[in-house]
């Protein structure tokens, strides 16, 4: 992962070690899509159409120079927000992948994700560290559709000194 860039870099740490979600029943894995934020898809079509059950979307980043001490070598902090959006997914009249229990499901799971890989392997360049920031929630009403989303503000911390 040396030659990737950070938003790279995350993606793959994330969508690797995510594992597999369960819907409802505890048996069935949900479909999940990872996607860089910006696409042209819809919403109804990724839920109804291409039948996802979770969409993970990666944003640009936001980032920041640090120096804590005079002696100590400028670290560069970045914020990268990785959008899970969600929605309920009926069949047949019952719900069969609730979007509340999925934003909570999902959450654990990218949690385990970043911890797994929070830092760098020895001797990579740049090295990094990973970590979250932050998780904000919303629920909003688009298009007909309840849609759920969490805002996970994952920090990439690398030393380029």
């Amino acid at each position: 992962m040396a030659e990737q860039d950070p938003k790279t870099t995350i993606y793959t740490i994330v969508s690797t070690n995510l594992g597999n979600i369960k819907k409802d029943d505890g048996i069935t894995n949900a479909n999940v899509l990872h996607i860089w934020e910006g696409g042209p898809e819809t919403l109804k079509h990724l839920f109804f159409v291409e039948n996802y059950d979770v969409i993970l979307s990666y944003n640009e980043p936001r980032s920041r120079a640090v120096r804590r001490i005079q002696d100590v070598p400028v670290h560069y902090l970045m914020s990268y927000q990785i959008n899970v959006t969600t929605t309920d997914k009926p069949l047949l009249g019952a719900i069969v992948c609730t979007a509340v229990r999925m934003q909570y499901k999902v959450t654990l799971a990218l949690r385990r994700a970043v911890a797994a890989s929070a830092q760098s392997g020895a001797g990579l360049t740049p090295a990094y560290t990973l970590s979250i920031m932050s998780d904000t929630a919303t629920h909003k009403r688009i298009g007909g559709l309840d849609i759920y989303e969490t805002t996970h503000v994952v920090e990439y911390e690398t030393d380029y000194g």
